[in-house]
Parts: structure tokens; sequence; C-alpha cells
């Protein structure tokens, strides 16, 4: 509805102006009549038990099954390839006679992946390209809808309401680069948001955020959990407490968050992160109930959790809501721990849980021997005074820590080593390098590890 240059032009009064216009167009069509009725039914089906959740996802398979066969070019090629007919559904069990689509299909297969018979408004977003492969990705009206409907589901699960007052840190551009003080956010009066820019958070300016958000007193965040966490640990580091009175919790997505990052958000803001996970072309959502346990949202879409004979599971999904472009036995190239499958979770709902998410697959080294290993944020975690950090593997045989001190702390490069040397072995030359800042991806994210080969 405007460009990103006026935006970006325009005084302080006039973005938030324009931040607000924008709200309220989005939330015209995303909260709606429409997205209350969504909302209405997903905050029932939350509480169905476990049989009635697998007759609800076997009708919605096969409606998304029968739709695609019909309806879209790539589907109609793949399922002839493999030999399936959609009335070979006849159970969930049946779901492993449709063959698998993987990111480089969806990328190779284009506009084929598009439902030829759809009339009507279309959206369009791509993946991050953390792959290094950035996909389009087709939503219909409907489907932006339903979406809400989950993200609010989520943000009820922590403790908030709809026009409670929030705080956004993601990967929006919210203020300008060239701007170098405070204020580093914007507010939008059409959904009652205190929105912050991620790109201009550092030790220098972390308080002058954390004073914002005191004022503001937010119920309840959305964010990555990197900028969350570094004014955690700002706090800590510089002994004091958020003392804004009506924050909840974090929802968080789009990054690993492990239980030392609960830990340090628990500490510093005095709330929980309610973490949850999904993915841009919308196959999965995993979230995190008031109990702090993840659950797969059953009736989100269909999740196939496959073992991969090391306790992990990889994410397979397939989209209820989309039928312009739907995704069909989708591997995210993503795993999780699950948990164990007699567990019952003491909130009540019968959706799957989830002890883990490992995270990307691409959010690992990889040994000279072959070997992948992840979860380098425990290692990041347990490094003293460290603000930030990231580990970069520019060639096979090395790695080099990207690391951000806490200023005026002691830092230890070779404590450092060591602890990376613990989880990585001999096999590889380990080094540290100090930064004023780790580098984002383009859309704001922090990413634990980098690979350039």
């Amino acid at each position: 509805m405007y460009s990103y240059r006026i935006y970006r032009d325009s005084p302080v009064w006039l973005q938030n102006t324009l931040l607000s216009a924008r709200g309220f167009v989005r939330g015209a069509l995303r909260e709606g009549a429409v997205f209350r009725r969504e909302l209405d039914e997903v905050l029932r089906s939350q509480w169905l038990d476990r049989s009635a959740l697998e007759a609800l996802q076997l009708a919605r398979m096969q409606k998304v099954v029968r739709f695609a066969a019909n309806n879209v070019p790539y589907y109609r090629e793949a399922f002839a390839k493999a030999g399936f007919v959609p009335d070979q559904l006849a159970s969930l069990e049946d779901v492993k006679l449709i063959p698998f689509l993987t990111k480089r299909d969806a990328f190779s297969a284009g506009d084929q992946m598009l439902a030829q018979n759809f009339k009507g408004p279309r959206f369009e977003n791509s993946t991050s390209g953390t792959t290094g492969m950035s996909m389009r990705v087709v939503r219909d009206l409907h489907s932006i809808n339903r979406e809400s409907a989950f993200n609010w589901r989520q943000s009820i699960w922590a403790g908030a309401k709809h026009g409670d007052r929030r705080v956004w840190i993601r990967g929006d551009q919210i203020v300008p680069s060239k701007v170098t003080n405070p204020p580093f956010w914007r507010f939008s009066r059409a959904d009652n948001t205190l929105m912050m820019s991620a790109y201009h958070l550092s030790e220098q300016s972390a308080e002058s955020y954390i004073r914002a958000l005191e004022e503001f007193d937010p119920v309840f965040g959305m964010a990555y959990p990197s900028p969350v966490l570094l004014l955690a640990r700002y706090m800590i580091s510089a002994g004091r407490k958020y003392r804004g009175k009506s924050l909840r919790g974090f929802v968080t997505s789009s990054e690993t968050v492990t239980g030392e990052h609960r830990k340090l958000v628990e500490e510093a803001f005095g709330c929980q992160i309610f973490d949850q996970y999904c993915s841009a072309e919308r196959v999965t959502f995993i979230g995190t109930c008031e109990h702090g346990n993840y659950h797969v949202n059953s009736d989100y879409g269909y999740t196939e959790l496959i073992p991969q004979g090391d306790g992990t599971c990889e994410v397979v999904g397939t989209s209820f809501d989309n039928f312009l472009m739907p995704w069909i036995r989708y591997r995210l190239g993503d795993s999780v721990v699950p948990a164990d499958p007699n567990y019952v979770c003491p909130c009540g709902r019968s959706f799957p849980v989830v002890e883990s998410i490992v995270g990307r697959v691409e959010d690992y080294v990889l040994m000279p021997d072959g070997r992948h290993v992840f979860m380098m944020s425990n290692m990041l975690d347990a490094i003293p005074n460290l603000l930030e950090g990231q580990v970069r593997q520019e060639s096979p045989d090395e790695v080099t820590i990207l690391v951000v001190p806490v200023p005026g702390k002691p830092f230890d490069d070779e404590d450092t080593v060591a602890r990376a040397r613990e989880q990585l072995g001999d096999g590889l030359r380990i080094s540290v390098k100090h930064v004023e800042s780790v580098p984002r991806t383009s859309n704001g994210k922090l990413r634990v590890v980098v690979r350039a080969f």
C-alpha cells in the first residue's frame, strides 16, 4: 500500500501512521469475521480426543489429496508416476503410499505447484533462503485466515488475548538503517503493537530498548529468540531486572530455543518463552502450551515424525488449508526429538508431545569424518560473558567462532576454544574472532552455524 522508500524517508510520526494504516488493512484481511469463526473452531478442536483428531486428519488429508490430483499439474504427474490414486487413502497409514515432496521438487516445479482452477486473491512470499534455495510460496485468503487463528491460539496459550499490548521484534525493517540514535522502534495503533528493530540492537543500545519496553509494558511479545536473548544477557550482566509489570511471555519462532535460553529469559524478564515451530510453507505447527511442552498441532496439518535411527525424527508435513498451492508430504529438512509416547501433558490436550526442536538440518558443523554435529548453541550458551556468538565453517577442516563479549567483562579465547573442542573433538582447527555484531540473514535471523561450502 506504500513503498519502503516512502516509509524510509518519512518522519517518525508519519512512519507510525503508515504502520498503523498497514495494520488496519492487514487486520481487515486477516482478522475479520472469517478469522473469528476460524479462531472459534480451533479453540474447540484443540480439545478433541485422539480418535476424533485422527478422523479429522484423515478427512482433511483425503480432501486436499483429491483436490491436488484433480487440479495441480505437479501432483497429477507425481501421483501417476508413483502409481498412487486418491481412493487408496482409506486410513492415515495409507499416507505412506503418497510420494514425498522435497524442496528441490517444489523449486523445480514452479507454477506447476499451483491449482489451475483457482480464482481469488493470491498472496506471495518466500522462504528465508537459509538452505540456499529461496522458494516462492503462494497462499490463498482462507490459508491466511486459518494461519492467523492458529497463531492467536498460540498467543492465548501464552496468556494473551486479542487486543493486548504486544511488542514485535522480528525481521521487519521498522527503522531505516541510517538511523543511529533511538528510538529504534515505532508504534502501530491498529494492533496496539510496539514494533522494534532487530537490526539496531546491540550492547550499546540494549538499555534504551529495555526502557522503552518497560514504559510500553507489553502483555506479550512476538520475537525471534536472538534479540530477546541479547536483552536478557545484557540485563543479567548489568545486574538489573526488567521492571515492566504486565509481561506474561514471549512467543518465539524461527531459531532454535534451548533450556538455557529459557532460564536466561525467566531470570531477566521473569516470564516464559512460548516457542513455536512452523515454516513458510505452512505444513506443520508445533507450539508450546501453558506447561512448557511442545505440542504437534494435529488440527493444523498432518505432521509425520519419521525416525532417523539416532533418537531424532525427520519432520514431514502436509498442509490442510492452502488449496492454491498444496504441500503434501513435504520434507522440511528439520528434525525433532519426540517425547515418550506414554507421556500425557497436564494441559489436557491430545496433541502429540515433542521433547525438543533440534533445528534446521543445515545448522550443524560438518566433521572431516562425515559426522554432523548439531546443537552448537549449547556450547555457545556455556561460554562465560558472551553476548552473541556464531560458529562459521569456511572449509571442511576449520571453524571460526565469532564472539561479541559482554562489554567490560573478561573473555577467555582459550577457554572458548576448549569448550568447542570438547564438543567437536580434535578433527578441526578452531579459532576465535571478536566482532562488533554477528551478521544476520537478509530477514534478520541469527543462525547459530553458518557453513560456506
